[in-house]
């Protein structure tokens, strides 16, 4: 399986890679390299799995139906929406209220093409982001 592997801090995407695995061991290699760069008196380490939903617009074509499906494709409207892993590993962060605030993390997902790729780096620099962080704050 292709994964894709993105390091944000602050908004910036710092490291982007696509690689061949298996998600687990991908995933724990990850967490062994985030290991290095934690500061542990400066945040805490988190480890989170979630679905990321995606949206396309119609029509798609046979190859991105095939890939799309494997990911609980729904059709809504003129569009479709499908929803993949995302784990984010986040090595420095600070609560603020009762929201944590991340500035910088790796993200680790399965590589589907360029589009989804794009959908997964623009979560990486939103995560990371301290305008995002102020908005929520705010709330």
């Amino acid at each position: 399986m292709k994964l894709l592997i993105i390091r944000a801090e602050e908004g910036e995407i710092k490291d982007k890679q696509i690689m061949e695995g298996e998600i687990n061991n991908v995933l724990k290699n990850v967490i062994l390299k985030t290991l290095e760069v934690w500061d542990p008196v400066k945040s805490d380490l988190i480890i989170v799995r979630h679905k990321q939903e995606i949206t396309i617009r119609l029509p798609i074509t046979r190859e991105q139906y095939e890939m799309y499906s494997q990911f609980n494709l729904k059709r809504k409207g003129d569009s479709a929406s499908f929803e993949i892993p995302v784990y984010l590993i986040s090595f420095e962060n600070q609560w603020i209220d009762d929201n944590i605030v991340d500035s910088k993390v790796f993200i680790v997902s399965p590589y589907i093409d360029d589009y989804v790729a794009e959908k997964i780096v623009e979560l990486a620099k939103n995560v990371t982001s301290q305008e995002e962080a102020e908005e929520e704050t705010e709330e």
